[in-house]
């Protein structure tokens, strides 16, 4: 699993570099709808790069691969993969708890604001007790949480362009879309770049939901909306969490008050290119690397346990093998694993089985299918680098004055 994702990291983290780039260079003359239509690109990269290994690789006939087992072998195992492995996955948990604490806190925040009786309001909105908001939340219905002065601090208009901001959010989906940045951001918590993305990619939301908000609005409502958003500026968020939309500092507030001077359409032409490219890219990624054109893939096994001889057989003096066929995933994982023949029959298949199946071989990012391998079972092996010598003993002499 662990090489996989660090195999996977290289093309995500350029896709991710080109993006950042793009962002920083192209947002005024290609506008903030365009360049957050472009981050769709990553989860196309991630779905196919899951998908493609699942088609099996063509590959030549299989050469049988033979191992010897004996009393003096002794199973290996990789412990740096495992301890990488659960590193990996601590990481995993340690987000997935954060997300599930902010999730928590902000179903109690809303629990404990204020409902909200007005008309105009079409969805549930509530007051919280502090600062915090306006934001939306929820996964099945829309939640609204307004800062306690809200209905003070911002004039009629301000207030539905604030409450349409927010429902723009809904109504685009960009709150599942987060969750779904959330969890890749969560598997790859090991890239910083990762990060770094994640919150650029919040920041072309906002500017995005902005150009929806005011793509026909007129010039009142604009300056309405832009004194909305400096008055959120000054209001420090008591309660930031990666579930909600936070309109930004003051930096960020500046680049979204300057952005709506600039209001672009949205091109589908630079988005379809884009989605394309990577699409071809992220394929042609995914096809085994050749050496030659007529060489064919092969595989090597990066960690093999080797089976355990059964005390059985060995008290008896038996001897025998066991070829398998078995299959290999994109990520070095053997699957499918089979006994093709083995003598003395049902002798030496269960331990051959046990540890085929903990294998792990080169990650290649494709299928292997039928491949196959031998395990001999001999009681006694000479080691490769010494020479095996016959000793004939000599006939028995006869014994003089005999016969």
């Amino acid at each position: 699993m662990t090489d996989y994702l660090l195999q996977l990291s290289l093309p995500l983290s350029l896709l991710l570099l080109l993006l950042l780039v793009a962002q920083h260079l192209l947002l005024k003359p290609l506008g903030a709808r365009t360049i957050y239509a472009l981050w769709a690109a990553v989860p196309i990269l991630l779905l196919l790069s899951v998908l493609s290994p699942l088609l099996p690789v063509m590959l030549a006939p299989q050469v049988l691969q033979r191992y010897q087992v004996s009393l003096q072998q002794l199973s290996t195992t990789a412990t740096a993969v495992n301890w990488l492995f659960w590193l990996w996955l601590s990481g995993v948990m340690l987000c997935v708890s954060f997300l599930l604490l902010s999730y928590l806190n902000n179903r109690a925040l809303f629990n404990r604001a204020k409902p909200v009786q007005q008309a105009f309001v079409p969805v549930r909105c509530r007051l919280a007790k502090n600062n915090s908001g306006p934001y939306i939340t929820g996964v099945i219905s829309a939640n609204i949480v307004l800062p306690h002065d809200f209905f003070r601090r911002f004039d009629a208009l301000q207030q539905q362009l604030i409450l349409q901001h927010e429902l723009t959010h809904w109504r685009r989906g960009d709150l599942h879309l987060n969750y779904l940045a959330l969890a890749v951001l969560s598997v790859f918590w090991f890239n910083p770049l990762v990060w770094l993305a994640y919150q650029q990619y919040r920041q072309a939301q906002e500017l995005a939901c902005d150009a929806v908000v005011t793509n026909h609005a007129s010039k009142a409502e604009k300056i309405a909306y832009g004194y909305a958003l400096l008055s959120n500026t000054q209001q420090a968020p008591l309660y930031w969490w990666p579930l909600t939309h936070h309109y930004g500092d003051f930096n960020t507030m500046k680049q979204r008050i300057m952005q709506l001077q600039h209001q672009q359409g949205f091109s589908k032409a630079i988005v379809l290119s884009t989605m394309a490219l990577v699409v071809a890219a992220t394929l042609l990624i995914q096809q085994p690397v050749l050496a030659g054109s007529n060489k064919t893939q092969t595989l090597a096994p990066v960690m093999r346990i080797e089976p355990r001889y059964p005390i059985k057989a060995a008290e008896q003096g038996i001897a025998g093998y066991v070829r398998l066929k078995f299959d290999v995933d994109a990520q070095g994982k053997v699957f499918n694993a089979s006994v093709v023949k083995s003598s003395p029959e049902r002798v030496f298949d269960k331990e051959a089985l046990r540890a085929l199946e903990q294998w792990q071989y080169t990650a290649t990012g494709r299928v292997h299918k039928d491949q196959l391998l031998q395990l001999d079972f001999e009681l006694d092996v000479a080691k490769p680098d010494l020479e095996r010598i016959s000793v004939t003993p000599p006939p028995p002499k006869k014994a003089d004055g005999m016969g």
